[in-house]
């Protein structure tokens, strides 16, 4: 690594660096294991807010808690069903978003009147990777 990497910050910027050399596959890689390590971040948050120990989980969800584990510590890809699974288990459900709403902030939306006096909505769609069932 050219020049000298003393944060999690400079680590970031020579990743992010290296990754637009490379060109789009690196981004879009580099992006994919963003998605994957978030997606980790936000069920370990959820399992816990809930009060749920790995173990409960995997009773609900009917996932190995070692899986579980990996999953939560970035060390495992899980496959779609078993984020699912996991989510379900939790009264949550996973939900499809266009690229790049995610990475804007988003608001919720409220109605103005427009011309004519129609309701206009304004703002985007308030959203969550996870979203109660």
């Amino acid at each position: 690594m050219g020049g000298l990497v003393r944060t999690l910050k400079d680590l970031t910027a020579f990743v992010e660096k290296e990754a637009a050399a490379e060109g789009p596959a690196a981004q879009a890689e580099l992006q994919a294991q963003r998605d994957r390590f978030r997606i980790a971040r936000e069920l370990a948050m959820l399992r816990k807010a809930q009060g749920l120990t790995q173990a409960q989980l995997s009773a609900r969800a009917g996932v190995p808690q070692s899986e579980i584990s990996k999953i939560e510590s970035g060390k495992a890809n899980a496959t779609g069903l078993t984020l699912f699974r996991m989510a379900h288990a939790m009264g949550h459900v996973f939900r499809l978003e266009p690229v790049g709403s995610a990475v804007a902030p988003t608001r919720p939306r409220r109605s103005v009147a427009g011309k004519k006096g129609r309701a206009v909505r304004k703002g985007a769609p308030r959203s969550r990777e996870l979203e109660p069932a």
